[in-house]
């Protein structure tokens, strides 16, 4: 079956536009993917607030970096802030993320890398704080219980 392309996301889009300006294999190599995984993981290290649950996990060209958070998320500022202070250690000169709440947890789907090759992935905040933030966010959207205005 055919990709229906209005389901693309904005980053199936932004990476697709990466490829046709610097090549069809940017952002495909295995050994690249590897390093930059190998890379996150000593990076996230030292971010204060989260830290990374196992090792970077990678396939199908992609990085998975699932961290868990160490005190609560206020607000979407918080999340996205720390999301960003993750972000300023791996990102290069090309950078796009985009925000997606999950049934219990918050990911920010990204790519990074340069004119030379890139790196497609996603940040997955988890835990218990982000379970209970994501649940909260989505309950103010939809005007569930527990919510209050």
């Amino acid at each position: 079956m055919l990709k229906d392309e209005r389901s693309d996301t904005m980053r199936d889009i932004v990476v697709q536009s990466f490829r046709e300006r610097y090549g069809e294999q940017w952002g495909r190599d295995p050994e690249a993917t590897l390093r930059f995984s190998l890379d996150a993981e000593h990076l996230l290290q030292m971010v204060d607030g989260a830290h990374l649950i196992g090792d970077a996990e990678s396939g199908d060209g992609e990085v998975c970096l699932r961290v868990w958070v160490d005190r609560p998320l206020r607000d979407l500022m918080s999340a996205d802030q720390l999301a960003y202070d993750i972000f300023a250690r791996l990102s290069e000169d090309l950078f796009f993320a985009e925000r997606r709440f999950e049934k219990k947890s918050v990911c920010y789907p990204f790519v990074t890398g340069t004119s030379r090759g890139g790196y497609i992935g996603s940040l997955i905040l988890s835990g218990p704080y982000a379970a209970d933030f994501a649940d909260q966010f989505q309950q103010s959207l939809t005007g569930g219980r527990g919510y209050q205005a």
